[in-house]
C-alpha cells in the first residue's frame, strides 16, 4: 500500500509541475513517457501503471497504451477488472491486436468458455502466426480434459520447425514469469500427460534440451528425483 501511495504522491507532483510551467501539453507527455521508461526499467509497476493512465487521458486514441496497461494489470498486479476494461478499450481501437486478443482469450478460459476462447485465439493465430497461440488453443482442449485433441495439436508443434523467438510467457509465481520456447512446453505437456516415469523423464529431457532453464520442468525433475530416492532400499 506504502509504494502504491508513494507512486500516486509522485506522479501528482510531477503533474503539478508540468501544468505549473506553462509549456505546452507535448512536454507533459514526454514528462510522463520518462517517467513510465523508468517505471518499467526499475519493475515499478505501480508508478508506471500511474504513468500510462496520465498518458491515456492526453492520447486516448494510442492503443499501444491499452496494451501495455493491460499487461501491468493482468501480469503484475492481478487486477482483473481493471485488466479488462483496458482489454475491451484497446480491441475497440484496434481489432486485430493479437496481443490484447491473447488477453481477452485468458480471460476468458478464467471464466471456463474455452469454445469461445478458442475463436479468438485462432483470430490471434492468423493474424500473428506465432505458433504460441496454436498451443495455446491446445491447452483449451486440456482443460476440457479432451487430451486427444491436445495431444494432436502438441505433436503438430513438435514436428515443425518453430523459431526459438516464438515463445510463451510462463509464470514462475503470482508475479513472476520466464519466457518459454514453444516447443519446450510442447514436451512438457507431453511428460505431464505420461503414464510412466521412463517416458515422462524423455520427455523432460527433451524440454531441458530446448530449455535448461525451464523452471516448471526443473521442478518437476526435483520431485521425480526425490521420490525415486525415497523408494530407495536403505
Amino acid at each position: 500500500m506504502f509504494r502504491q501511495f508513494l507512486a500516486t504522491i509522485v506522479a501528482s507532483v510531477l503533474l503539478i509541475s508540468c501544468n505549473g510551467s506553462g509549456k505546452s501539453g507535448n512536454k507533459s507527455e514526454k514528462s510522463w513517457k520518462d517517467l513510465y521508461k523508468q517505471a518499467y526499467t526499475n519493475h515499478d509497476y505501480p508508478t508506471a501503471i500511474v504513468a500510462l493512465n496520465q498518458l491515456i487521458i492526453e492520447d486516448s486514441a494510442n492503443a499501444n497504451y491499452y496494451d501495455s496497461l493491460a499487461t501491468y494489470y493482468l501480469k503484475k498486479t492481478q487486477n482483473f477488472y481493471a485488466g479488462r476494461v483496458m482489454v475491451d478499450k484497446g480491441l475497440a481501437l484496434n481489432a486485430n491486436n493479437h496481443q490484447l486478443l491473447e488477453y481477452r482469450s485468458l480471460l476468458l478460459i478464467s471464466e471456463g468458455k474455452f469454445v469461445e476462447a478458442r475463436t479468438i485465439l485462432e483470430k490471434a493465430y492468423g493474424l500473428s502466426k506465432l505458433n504460441k497461440y496454436q498451443y495455446m488453443i491446445a491447452t483449451t482442449y486440456a482443460n476440457e480434459k479432451n487430451y486427444v485433441e491436445f495431444e494432436r495439436i502438441v505433436d503438430e508443434l513438435i514436428a515443425k520447425d518453430i523459431p526459438h523467438s516464438d515463445q510463451i510467457e510462463a509464470m514462475i509465481d503470482n508475479t513472476n514469469s520466464q519466457m518459454v520456447e514453444v516447443k519446450a512446453m510442447c514436451y512438457l505437456g507431453k511428460a505431464k500427460l505420461s503414464k510412466d516415469v521412463p517416458t515422462m523423464m524423455k520427455y523432460l529431457d527433451n524440454t531441458l534440451k530446448i530449455q535448461p532453464d525451464y523452471q516448471e520442468a526443473l521442478y518437476m525433475l526435483e520431485n521425480i528425483q526425490k521420490k525415486n530416492e525415497g523408494q530407495q532400499p536403505q
